[in-house]
């Protein structure tokens, strides 16, 4: 089984502040950071912690190379990466003392996909292998469509989520993962149980993950609805947990392992994720996430 995330890819700069940054207001940053991340390439290095065969897709200026270089320390295949005129995309984050974090994108490079780079991309992959989703890239549409006619196991994580998502059909997705907020954004409701019944009444082959932050994580489908707590830890910085938990549960969960061991490993990776500064650096390894008694 190979694993193929076509996904952004961004120069990560990151300001330590005592609070957000509020409308109006000028503060002054305790540091300031330049790593590599992007929801794209947090995920390909989650996933290549569990996996040997993960590959990353997408577009990349030339003011990226660290970037790649970077992937590949951390066994992501970038041989199918295009190189692109435009600038990488850049993330600016704020992290306050909290942990808490507050992010500005610029799309760059990241919207500079094409239909025929897509074709070119999914022809090394095959039937039943697994394509991964973000909402940080330009042809989501066509890629969910091409992929989906090509047998591919189509992972969706909608973030952020914008008009683009709505042009997206969830009955070609096999697994979908998302926030609260998300969630109820997509089902168009208030609260997270109808956005269940939504889910379960609209895309019946739809297997669903939602998660809550610190209150756990649920995993449901047309027949089954599975909880997991969360895990204490002493946050230091939130950014990338997300991505953590989507590299982590994707790889168990098409390795076929039950759904209550996916939960509780990504979930215990994601505790892991926030106890360190950084997004991608801060995902921790697998024999690390093994070990975490939590």
């Amino acid at each position: 089984m190979k694993i193929l995330n076509f996904g952004s890819i961004n120069i990560d700069i990151f300001f330590r502040v005592e609070h957000i940054v509020r409308p109006g207001e000028t503060i002054s940053s305790e540091s300031i950071e330049k790593r590599a991340g992007g929801k794209g390439l947090n995920q390909s290095v989650a996933l290549a912690k569990v996996s040997d065969s993960v590959y990353h897709a997408g577009s990349i200026g030339t003011d990226g190379n660290f970037l790649i270089e970077e992937m590949e320390n951390f066994g992501v295949d970038t041989s199918l990466l295009k190189k692109s005129d435009k600038l990488t995309g850049n993330a600016i984050i704020q992290v306050d003392d909290k942990g808490e974090n507050s992010i500005v994108l610029y799309k760059g490079a990241n919207f500079d996909n094409s239909e025929s780079y897509v074709d070119e991309v999914l022809s090394h992959f095959e039937k039943d292998d697994i394509l991964v989703l973000q909402n940080e890239i330009n042809c989501m549409p066509y890629i969910v469509n091409k992929a989906y006619e090509n047998g591919l196991k189509i992972v969706l994580n909608p973030s952020p989520i914008t008009d683009e998502i709505e042009k997206i059909d969830l009955d070609k997705i096999d697994l979908l993962l998302v926030n609260e907020t998300e969630a109820k954004a997509l089902a168009k409701v208030s609260d997270a149980k109808k956005a269940v019944n939504y889910f379960r009444d609209n895309f019946p082959s739809l297997k669903v993950v939602e998660t809550f932050g610190k209150n756990g994580s649920m995993y449901f489908d047309k027949d089954n609805l599975i909880n997991q707590d969360s895990f204490k830890v002493d946050a230091v910085d939130t950014t990338g947990a997300g991505d953590t938990f989507t590299g982590y549960f994707v790889t168990y969960f098409y390795k076929g392992e039950r759904i209550e061991k996916c939960l509780e490993v990504a979930t215990k990776a994601s505790a892991l994720s926030v106890t360190k500064k950084g997004a991608s650096i801060s995902i921790p390894s697998h024999e690390a996430v093994l070990k975490f008694k939590g």
